[in-house]
């Protein structure tokens, strides 16, 4: 049982951060509507620093943010390089494909 657990517990980690959507990249700039308030995003700027905040307001120059520790964050459009938000219906749509597989699929 603890094997099934573990097991269980491991895809659904592994489904949780692989179902991030890149809404903006190298390939894909920022535009004025890439980001929706209020949303938690992971933002990497191009000192590689990584940043996990909930979006508050964005003007053109700067994102306002708050992490996750209530922290107020301000970040310049400029120097974001990459912006992921996660796909929740993705994530629990893999979610219970994973688990279904392990209690269907005899091992």
């Amino acid at each position: 049982m603890k094997r099934f657990f573990s097991i269980i517990v491991l895809l659904l980690v592994l489904s949780v951060t692989s179902c991030q959507v890149r809404v903006v990249s190298p390939q894909k700039p920022m535009q004025k509507n890439s980001l929706e308030l209020y949303q938690k995003y992971t933002f990497q700027t191009n000192d590689a620093k990584t940043v996990k905040m909930q979006v508050l307001r964005q003007d053109d120059d700067k994102i306002y943010g708050k992490t996750k520790t209530g922290e107020e964050v301000v970040l310049n459009r400029t120097d974001v390089r990459e912006a992921k938000r996660v796909d929740w219906l993705s994530t629990i749509a893999i979610g219970v494909a994973a688990v279904a597989a392990v209690i269907f699929v005899p091992i």
